[in-house]
This record gives structure tokens, C-alpha cells and sequence, in this order.
């Protein structure tokens, strides 16, 4: 089911906090989402409430406008190759939690698509690679019948939940991926023994590999690094298993392999 939320927005927005707030709190399970999703990394969230004041409505409507024409054809490709039913698709104007994250919501596993996070990454043009990636995380979740923001309470996990997105991508959009610069994969190619040393001296020391994710963050100068090895990780598996056990794996099976994969 789609969940259009953007008109109502509309109707509230005058560019300020305040019609924000009246807007989200039409959907109070959305706004909890939003306010838990920065409470879990112990953030406050009410310190972000002033990114809403960069936006303009002309690009949020880009950003609207964009992803409803992309996103039939995503899915009519993702339905060919995976049964995907029982789900649930959520556009909103959120507070930079990202422009597309899975999650649960009314009861069912979701894709929300926030279009604030997609005018900030001007991603106007690349939205067929992000819908393709968000519509990995709900396979991978459909497929394990478990939640995967669960699964990623450890961290070491995220190099398998992202990479196996990652990889759904690559089959529906191939690369480019929708966050790559020029020159990013040959360079993460280049330098994949450092990104594994990398990624393994922060498990090893209990650190942070946000670094490695998030768009907000940088590593060795590049950005999604995490992304590259995650999806080399998949391919790795992808020697012993198909893409449905690869999802299904137990999560210390899962474990067990990221370390054997990142000493390799």
C-alpha cells in the first residue's frame, strides 16, 4: 500500500518548524519513527528540526515528482525476480533520517522514501538505484521473515544487510550505483585490502563504522565505502550460496563469514 503523506504536508507547509509540526503529528507513528530513529543513536532530535528551513517547496515537489514516476517500474522489475507482497510504501517529509530506509510500520514491513533527504542529496536522477536498494532491504526482510533493523542492532551486521541491498541494486540498475562519484569504485577496487583492515580494526576495537555508511560521514576521503565491501561480501557468499540462503543465513553464520571475508 502507498502511503502518500506529501499532500497533507502541503497543506500545512509555510517554511516553518511549526507547520512541520502540525503536518507530522497527522501521523503520529510516523513521527515517533522519525524521533526514535535519532534517539537510537542518542541524538536529540528536536536539534534537528532547523534542516527543515533549508528546503523550498519547488525541489520537495521535484523530489515528489520524481520518485512517484520512478517507482512503478522498480517494482514491476523487483516482482519479477522476487515475490514481494504484503508491504507497505511511505512518502514523507522527514527530518534527514534518510532519503529511503526500511522499517516497520502499520503492522507491516515498509520502504519509507523521505524528500527532504532526496533534495538534500539532489538526488533527483538517481532515484531508480535508491528505490532498487530500499526494495533489497524489504526482499532480504520478506525473504529471513525477520526484522533486519533488528538483525543491524550489532554494527558488523550492517556489511551484510547493506550489502545484500547492494547487490539487488546492481541486478535491477547495474552501476552506476545511485551514490557513486566518478572514479569511486575503481579507487575502492584499488584500495579494497585498506577498507577491510579498515573495517576490521573497528570491529576488533568496539569503534564506530557509521563512517562507513551514512551520508553524512567520510573515510579515507570517500564516501558509502561500506557499501563496496558489503556488496564484494555478497559476491563472496554468492560462490557457496543463492541470494535466498545468503538471506536466510543464521547470524552468527553471518558473522563467521564478514570476519573470514575481511582477513581474506
Amino acid at each position: 500500500m502507498l502511503i502518500d503523506t506529501f499532500p497533507t504536508f502541503l497543506k500545512h507547509w509555510d517554511g516553518t518548524i511549526k507547520s512541520w509540526l502540525r503536518y507530522i503529528q497527522e501521523y503520529p507513528e510516523l513521527f515517533e519513527k522519525i524521533k526514535s530513529d535519532y534517539e537510537r543513536y542518542k541524538m536529540d532530535w528536536r536539534e534537528y528540526l532547523k534542516l527543515l528551513t533549508k528546503r523550498n517547496t519547488d525541489e520537495l515537489k521535484l523530489a515528489y515528482e520524481s520518485l512517484l514516476k520512478v517507482l512503478p517500474e522498480v517494482k514491476r522489475k523487483i516482482k519479477i525476480l522476487f515475490d514481494v507482497k504484503d508491504y507497505n510504501i511511505v512518502v514523507y517529509v522527514g527530518l534527514e533520517n534518510g532519503a529511503g530506509w526500511v522499517t516497520e510500520f502499520m503492522g507491516k514491513p515498509s520502504i519509507l522514501f523521505g524528500l527532504e533527504a532526496i533534495a538534500e542529496l539532489k538526488w533527483y536522477d538517481k532515484l531508480e538505484g535508491l528505490i532498487a536498494h530500499e526494495f533489497g532491504h524489504l526482499v532480504h526482510w520478506l525473504l529471513r521473515g525477520e526484522d533486519i533493523e533488528k538483525l543491524e542492532d550489532e554494527q558488523i551486521i550492517w556489511l551484510y544487510t547493506e550489502g545484500f541491498a547492494q547487490r539487488i541494486e546492481d541486478l535491477i540498475t547495474s552501476r552506476p550505483w545511485h551514490f557513486e562519484e566518478e572514479g569511486w569504485f575503481k579507487w575502492c577496487e584499488e584500495h579494497e585490502k585498506l577498507l577491510k583492515e579498515e573495517f576490521l580494526r573497528r570491529v576488533r576495537k568496539g569503534e564506530a563504522l557509521n563512517p562507513f555508511f551514512g551520508s553524512w560521514y567520510q573515510l579515507f576521503g570517500k564516501q558509502f565505502l561500506g557499501y563496496y565491501l558489503g556488496y564484494k561480501f555478497i559476491l563472496k557468499l554468492e560462490e557457496k550460496f543463492s541470494l535466498e540462503e545468503i538471506a536466510k543465513l543464521e547470524k552468527e553464520k553471518i558473522k563467521e563469514e564478514i570476519l573470514k571475508f575481511l582477513r581474506d
